[in-house]
Order: structure tokens, then sequence, then C-alpha cells
């Protein structure tokens, strides 16, 4: 395996857990929680879901698709 499949294969990796961190804190959004909780989980939202579009960028995926996603 080169370099670039390596760094590729880690990258895919990222965006998978990224994207399943996405979907718990989503599912937890859900949950009637103190709005403090909420404010946190929302920001972790925005900070995974940024993290989600620079590895889509880097991997040559279109990123304006997770911009949908996210909506």
């Amino acid at each position: 395996m080169s370099l670039h499949d390596s760094h590729t294969s880690l990258l895919a990796q990222v965006l998978e857990d990224v994207e399943g961190c996405r979907t718990l804190v989503a599912d937890m959004l859900l949950l009637e929680l103190p709005s403090d909780v909420i404010d946190g989980l929302a920001g972790c939202d925005e900070r995974l879901t940024a993290l989600a579009v620079t590895v889509r960028r880097r991997l040559g995926l279109d990123p304006s698709r997770e911009g949908r996603d996210a909506a």
C-alpha cells in the first residue's frame, strides 16, 4: 500500500467515524436535556460538520452534499 493510499484510507476512516458521531449527537439532541447540554451538543455537531466537510474536500468528494445532509 502506498503512502497516498494509506493517507486516503485514514481520511476515509476519520470521515466514517465523524459521521457516526454526528448520528449519535443528532439522536441525543432529540432527548429532553437541560439547555446547556443541548447547546454543548449543538456546538459539537457544528464542529463535527466542519470536520466532515474538510475531510470530504481532502478526499475529493463534494462537500456541498454534506451541507444538504446537515440541514
